[in-house]
């Protein structure tokens, strides 16, 4: 009998570049190797070490949507390891062992960590202060003690760029092939899936260490961002510079090239969307029009990186709010005189 992989299938929204998760809610695919490349960049950027603030960014987020149910009874054990299993299989984060509170398969250390720590916490309805060592590739080991009560996460108030979606139009479902154990790919790369709301969380939680010197490349002074504008900076520098790392190509003939490099590098896997209203050919400028969403600052360090990759120099980014839209400008730092 032929073996038939099982898949994780998420609802997507073309227009805002959406993925909808049916427990997550909205959600980013992420290449394994992705995540590793951004955290490396963001961490330095922010000259500040963040484990624990991505970490526990995450667990809040995973305990205000109550996202493990209250497991009780008889087989209470047998009850949480398969609902555990349900949320490890969707995430491919790794898989939690609840005798050894080791996570195996793991995808990224803060990530399992948090997951970890999360289920821990649920099956024990006990706040704890959580350690880790990893003892051989892919494997994370916990190191717990019992801490004292916190009170419940908050609800997270809207980041200035971010907007809640009333679009429910689903356009088709993208389909991520699970790997057992608790493995995802796509296209044949491992991938795991963030909620947005975690990773909010974590980028709130960054606020007080983010540096508050101006650069040259940067203007979003119109935007009244305010202390948001500095982290904003942030993330499109961390994210741009992900991407430059990739060996992803990008090749820009005429503004009827970039649509086509949107959808495939940002849209189809839920980092947003852009709309591109006019590129020169000359100096390269590129305008574009985006909505707020959560997923803005990623989509413009997306673009930023791409527009450095296909013309070989530094870019220079301009925001300018109207309304509940972003105008965009990218264009190159340092004049050239081109040929």
């Amino acid at each position: 009998m032929r073996f038939i992989e099982a898949t994780v299938s998420l609802d997507f929204l073309s227009k805002r570049g959406q993925l909808i998760h049916p427990l997550f809610g909205e959600v980013v695919l992420w290449r394994q190797h992705e995540f590793h490349s951004w955290w490396n960049q963001f961490e330095t950027v922010i000259n500040h070490p963040l484990s624990r603030t991505f970490i526990n960014g995450v667990v809040d987020s995973l305990e205000f949507k109550n996202t493990m149910p209250q497991v009780g009874g008889l087989f209470r054990k047998k009850k949480f390891k398969k609902e555990s299993n349900r949320i490890e299989s969707q995430l491919g984060w790794g898989t939690f062992q609840l005798e050894d509170q080791k996570v195996v398969h793991s995808a990224h250390s803060l990530l399992s960590v948090a997951l970890g720590q999360y289920l821990l916490e649920s099956f024990h309805d006990q706040r704890f202060k959580v350690r880790w060592v990893e003892p051989r590739p892919q494997t994370v080991q916990l190191e717990t003690e019992a801490s004292t009560d916190l009170p419940c996460p908050k609800p997270l108030e809207a980041l200035p760029w971010s907007i809640v979606s009333q679009q429910k139009n689903t356009d088709f479902s993208l389909t991520i092939d699970q790997h057992s154990p608790n493995e995802l790919k796509f296209e044949g790369e491992r991938v795991v899936l963030i909620p947005i709301e975690s990773m909010e969380r974590f980028l709130v939680g960054c606020l007080p260490y983010v540096p508050q010197q101006d650069v040259e490349w940067f203007d979003a002074h119109s935007c009244k961002l305010n202390t948001f504008e500095h982290l904003l900076r942030a993330i499109i520098q961390s994210i741009s510079g992900m991407f430059l790392k990739s060996e992803q190509p990008v090749y820009i003939i005429d503004e009827t090239s970039w649509p086509a490099y949107i959808e495939n590098y940002i849209c189809e896997r839920g980092w947003g969307n852009a709309h591109v209203t006019d590129y020169d050919t000359l100096d390269f400028t590129l305008e574009l029009r985006m909505s707020m969403q959560c997923q803005f600052p990623f989509t413009i360090g997306l673009l930023c990186g791409m527009w450095e990759r296909a013309h070989g120099r530094a870019c220079r980014l301009s925001l300018h709010r109207e309304n509940d839209t972003f105008v965009v400008k990218i264009q190159s730092l340092l004049d050239y005189g081109n040929q």
